[in-house]
């Protein structure tokens, strides 16, 4: 039996997932080019792979094209790449809209033909996820490749499949004891699609022995989680116990890793 790829699920990428299910798709209608306007999540990409105005951006399943338009606005060049029709065309007609000029793109990452040592930034968002395992390697490589010295690619991802293995059932536990029950299962693997859309979760000791097969001469792999929001002395204390020892392997997930070549 052949493994599975990321071409069986391409039919469930269409308009409707990207506006009412892709995260950012409340945001997505008041986008106006500028960073204050992106979804959390994005500016925090952002912020992660330190794009600068004048960075070759090259992104993968850049879904509606929020950052792509971004870096454009800011004088840089920027490239995105997804498999979905449907979502390139949102792409395109918002960029349209702002005056941003990007190159998007139909095609499947393996398809694409990057430039080799070109690009100074390569972002894969909520991408690793959605491709097999075999996949996932593959792109790895190619974006090796086509990072210019000294050019970042970041990769985040969720979830972390030791926080739903181990970590969730002991959240569950512990919140039963003081009379609280949580469902069985987390609410986002719930969609009937769950399994068709995810194949390939990470946690971070996957996900960094798939960036150390290749080259790249820096490497960081963590957890980017907000705690700034977090109320009360013992939540704040308990959540910083949690971040810097090897229990945030078992609670925390928003895992991503910055490689640079």
């Amino acid at each position: 039996m052949s493994e599975i790829n990321s071409s069986g699920s391409i039919n469930l990428y269409n308009e409707k997932y990207f506006l009412e299910a892709v995260d950012g798709f409340r945001e997505y209608s008041e986008f106006n080019g500028e960073f204050l306007s992106l979804f959390d999540r994005y500016q925090r990409n952002v912020n992660l792979m330190k794009l600068m105005p004048g960075h070759k951006y090259l992104e993968f399943g850049c879904g509606r094209g929020e950052i792509c338009i971004y870096h454009a606005l800011q004088g840089g060049t920027a490239t995105g790449v997804d498999y979905s029709a449907d979502a390139i065309n949102l792409a395109i007609e918002k960029a349209k809209s702002l005056g941003a000029q990007v190159g998007f793109v139909v095609s499947s990452f393996a398809d694409f033909k990057a430039l080799e040592n070109h690009y100074d930034r390569i972002l894969a968002s909520e991408f690793i996820e959605h491709i097999s395992a075999a996949e996932g390697y593959k792109f790895v490589e190619i974006a090796y490749k086509s990072l210019r010295p000294g050019g970042r690619v970041l990769i985040f991802t969720h979830p972390n499949t030791i926080q739903r293995r181990f970590g969730y059932p002991l959240v569950r536990l512990f919140n039963r004891l003081q009379g609280v029950i949580l469902p069985k299962k987390q609410s986002d693997t719930l969609d009937e699609h769950y399994r068709l859309y995810h194949l390939n979760e990470q946690n971070y000791f996957s996900l960094k022995k798939m960036i150390n097969a290749f080259g790249f001469k820096y490497i960081e792999v963590g957890y980017d989680v907000d705690f700034s929001k977090t109320n009360g002395f013992f939540k704040k204390l308990a959540f910083k116990i949690i971040k810097n020892t090897f229990l945030r392997h078992l609670f925390l997930t928003n895992l991503y890793v910055v490689a640079e070549k």
